[in-house]
């Protein structure tokens, strides 16, 4: 019989192999947008259409008449929107999931300037490039469904400019690590500390040539302050080097999420999401309710693709605050002592630029 290694036992190793993966982490990302409908189910294109459909904006109200396109679109089975962060697949599911600000239904209008799809990502730590690999994959693909769509209803009827401005423009995908990663088409890299100022002004600047780059491909038109974006998802699968201490491993690591949620506060939309690695598998600890003070949704998983020996979890928040919820923490979480919230936390919101009250 033929040697079979630990690692072509493991399925997830395996499956990272033939689809292309450069490791096997791949799929614990990938199992926390299925659970979390983040960039899940992927866009369809009657999804699309009713997504450009119901969007509007001042332009688009005086101009454009969308009532029997729309009409079509309602009168059809499909009747959730699919945006970058629903999913749900049953009415129990949407009524779960609604609380949490996770679910939009087609019905909900959308700004022609933001249909909350997921255009940039930061993924922090990225080296060797499986969760830059997969965020690529999948965030091009929503990119190129929506823009076709966007082309295919060009054809039937007027679209408004600001709603085509934003369909066209690319995704872009930043990977930050201080190793060298071998590049990933559809795949900036960036090497650096992630909380070097320099890296994230680049990074800021990336966005904005971005949209600069496009517009002017597309109209020969310049930069427009209206289409900003920065990222609506970051990524941390970072973890410091293993001592084989749990307590020690879990300490130091809380140091490198902070870090990361530093990078949140200076990258991050407003309702965007945040993923990054834990070592911590319970809700009550300080640096999960430093994480969740800034997010309407926050909790802690395991997806299955993790090694079960592993002390491995993820922190998945939702919907991120800038001006956080300190003051209207849930009273599981209450902070009665404002010493216990973290001064370093303090400073390195301090340093970000933001003006929170600790009051």
């Amino acid at each position: 019989m033929a040697h079979t290694t630990k690692e072509n036992r493991d399925i997830y190793y395996r499956k990272a192999k033939e689809e292309g993966f450069r490791a096997r982490s791949a799929y614990k990302l990938l199992q926390i947008f299925e659970s979390f409908h983040i960039l899940y189910p992927k866009l369809d294109e009657e999804s699309a259409l009713s997504i450009l459909l119901n969007s509007s904006c001042s332009y688009c109200e005086h101009n454009i008449n969308k009532n029997d396109f729309i009409a079509k679109i309602f009168s059809s089975d499909h009747t959730k929107q699919n945006c970058c962060f629903t999913g749900a697949d049953s009415d129990s599911e949407l009524d779960d999931y609604s609380e949490l600000g996770l679910v939009d239904y087609v019905k909900i209008k959308r700004n022609c300037l933001e249909l909350g799809r997921i255009k940039n990502v930061v993924d922090l730590c990225s080296a060797p490039g499986s969760w830059s690999q997969l965020l690529s994959k999948m965030v091009h693909e929503d990119y190129e469904t929506l823009k076709n769509a966007c082309k295919k209803l060009q054809t039937q009827q007027e679209v408004c400019k600001n709603l085509v401005e934003y369909v066209n423009i690319k995704p872009v995908i930043v990977a930050i690590d201080i190793q060298q990663m071998a590049p990933i088409e559809g795949v900036r890299f960036l090497k650096g500390d992630i909380t070097d100022p320099e890296i994230l002004k680049e990074v800021l600047q990336l966005f904005i040539e971005n949209v600069s780059r496009n517009i002017n491909q597309a109209y020969g038109g310049e930069y427009d302050e209206k289409l900003r974006r920065n990222a609506q998802l970051i990524t941390c699968d970072g973890a410091p080097d293993i001592s084989g201490l749990h307590e020690t491993d879990s300490f130091l690591q809380s140091y490198l999420i902070k870090s990361a949620l530093s990078v949140c506060f200076s990258l991050l939309d407003p309702d965007g999401c945040f993923i990054c690695k834990t070592f911590f598998s319970s809700e009550n600890t300080p640096i999960f309710t430093q994480v969740s003070s800034f997010f309407d949704y926050c909790t802690i998983f395991k997806p299955s693709a993790s090694r079960s020996s592993s002390f491995e979890h993820f922190i998945v928040a939702v919907g991120y605050k800038p001006f956080g919820h300190i003051l209207n923490t849930p009273k599981s979480q209450e902070i009665d002592d404002e010493r216990e919230i973290d001064s370093e936390l303090k400073e390195i919101i301090k340093a970000a630029g933001k003006v929170i009250s600790w009051d």
